[in-house]
């Protein structure tokens, strides 16, 4: 089998969609010899940061030594980004040869694509004899497929309103659907409001499990922070690293290293203070808030909610006070498009709406009939690449590709072109 028919295989599999329970993916993993069994798992939930908090703590084990699997969703630019060993995505052979290993089982299961990429991921993991696996939840976590095995610990991000389709109406309703991952080992949460904080702290408390909170036990100070990186203070039970250098930007991602150290070391898993320094200064995670280029200069960010979009908010009048400012956004036709518009579109002296090249991006007319009064220059472009190339060769200024990692995806994707690569 080749890369590409093992992966028009997966793809075929989205005509599955979204199915609730865990009885696919334990059917695939007892035929696959139950590899998560062999695994220590660190598994990281929540709503925004996960991804971000996840490639952090998989940085600071590999900082330390350790043989490390990392799986997270989507993928930017191929998909063998999502299952990465030693921070290298899988080999395109392993992903063939992983998917005609499970390809019999997939008619009579019937698993969701992102069930089979779990499975996938698992049986490579455990295939690789990893030293930890960290997983990051696709949806929810009661009943995401990365909820099997029983995790070292389990980190939650904070949790706000997404996926409510699947998850529910009410914050408390998305709350307790995520909380479900803690279920072995200690579990650390980022602040959170009240009432999502009740339903983690009764979740912990009901199954027996050792919860430190971030503003609680665990606490962060941040020192410096500019657009070449951060300086931060990270301190929790019997432990505190002053002056930790932090790779990535953006006012949201000491929150998210505060939860990678902690998690870390609540694993048990033996790793230093200086494989922590190291592990946080090097750490990279294309799209949130990265900044491509300069003179103009341009701003990725996948913040494809309305907690996301609120955070880019703060981020861009923090790092860019009083600048004009471009927001070319495309959002999922699923996603909360008047709620994201309402927060970005105060931002922007010009607007350019646009569409992912993906089936679930609005149209731009879509975008435009949600936006809020605008008193700025506004145009709708059907596609990102019809309009990136007069951007980036205008006058200096800001540019923020945003809305969908999608669409921040196109945009990687154009501008390796571009470079050659």
């Amino acid at each position: 089998m080749t890369y590409s028919e093992s992966l028009r295989i997966l793809l075929a599999l989205e005509r599955f969609g979204v199915q609730p329970g865990l009885e696919r993916i334990e059917a695939l993993l007892e035929a696959l010899d139950r590899p998560e069994a062999r695994l220590r798992i660190v598994h990281v939930g929540g709503t925004n940061g996960k991804g971000s908090t996840a490639a952090m703590a998989a940085s600071i084990f590999e900082a330390a030594g350790h043989r490390v699997g990392l799986y997270t969703s989507p993928h930017l630019l191929a998909f063998p980004e999502r299952i990465r060993i030693e921070g290298r995505p899988l080999p395109e052979a392993t992903v063939a040869r992983g998917v005609e290993r499970i390809q019999p089982l997939l008619e009579t299961i019937q698993p969701t694509f992102f069930e089979a990429t779990t499975a996938l991921a698992l049986a490579a993991f455990a295939e690789a004899s990893v030293d930890v696996a960290v997983l990051e939840v696709g949806m929810g976590g009661c009943w995401d497929a990365t909820t099997v095995g029983r995790p070292l610990v389990s980190i939650l991000t904070p949790i706000s309103y997404d996926h409510q389709a699947y998850l529910g109406s009410r914050l408390t309703e998305i709350a307790a659907e995520k909380a479900a991952i803690i279920r072995s080992g200690l579990a650390a949460s980022a602040e959170q409001a009240s009432e999502v904080m009740g339903i983690i702290d009764a979740r912990a408390h009901e199954v027996g499990i050792p919860l430190l909170r971030a503003g609680r036990e665990l606490h962060v100070r941040v020192r410096e922070n500019s657009l070449q990186g951060q300086v931060i203070d990270l301190a929790g039970p019997g432990w505190e690293y002053e002056k930790c250098s932090l790779s990535l930007v953006g006012l949201f991602q000491p929150g998210n290293a505060l939860l990678a150290v902690a998690g870390v070391r609540a694993s048990g898993i033996p790793v230093s203070e200086t494989a922590i320094r190291l592990g946080l200064a090097r750490v990279s995670w294309p799209g949130r808030f990265q900044v491509i280029r300069e003179k103009p200069t341009l701003v990725l960010d996948g913040a494809h909610n309305l907690h996301g979009a609120q955070a880019l908010a703060s981020s861009l009048r923090h790092y860019f006070p009083g600048q004009p400012l471009t927001l070319v956004v495309g959002i999922s036709r699923d996603k909360d498009l008047a709620g994201i518009l309402k927060v970005l579109a105060p931002l922007g002296r010009r607007m350019i709406l646009t569409a992912a090249q993906n089936p679930r991006a609005a149209a731009p007319a879509e975008l435009q009939a949600h936006l809020p009064p605008y008193e700025g220059e506004l145009e709708l472009i059907p596609s990102l690449v019809e309009v990136l190339p007069s951007l980036l060769g205008g006058p200096n200024g800001v540019i923020v590709v945003t809305g969908s990692l999608f669409l921040v995806a196109d945009a990687l994707a154009w501008f390796e072109k571009s470079l050659g690569h």
